[in-house]
């Protein structure tokens, strides 16, 4: 049990990745991939759980050549889950939101 706890507390001191972002912020980037996260039912039940999918796709993401990513929600009927959009900005001007752009 100990040897579990110490494997997700490594995941959550390492950094992260890529960038986290939103799509507006990286609209004239390229598309690398989606990656569709585990899902669970909106109206009842408890949400779906996250665990380590950000990180493990973050990972897969900047293997495929990205720079940044984006969350989002994929909604069918009474599921939906969580969705990741890589992206490559590589480049690109990026707006940060804050006080102008960064590359």
């Amino acid at each position: 049990m100990l040897g579990l706890a110490g494997c997700s507390l490594f995941t959550a001191n390492a950094p992260f990745p890529l960038k986290e972002t939103s799509p507006a912020n990286v609209k004239d980037c390229r598309k690398v991939a989606k990656f569709p996260g585990p899902s669970g039912y909106r109206m009842w039940g408890p949400p779906a759980a996250l665990g380590s999918f950000k990180y493990d796709t973050a990972k897969k993401a900047k293997e495929m050549g990205a720079t940044h990513i984006y969350w989002g929600e994929d909604l069918d009927g009474l599921e939906g889950g969580i969705v990741g959009y890589a992206v490559d900005c590589t480049g690109v001007l990026v707006d940060t939101g804050e006080n102008g752009f960064a590359e």
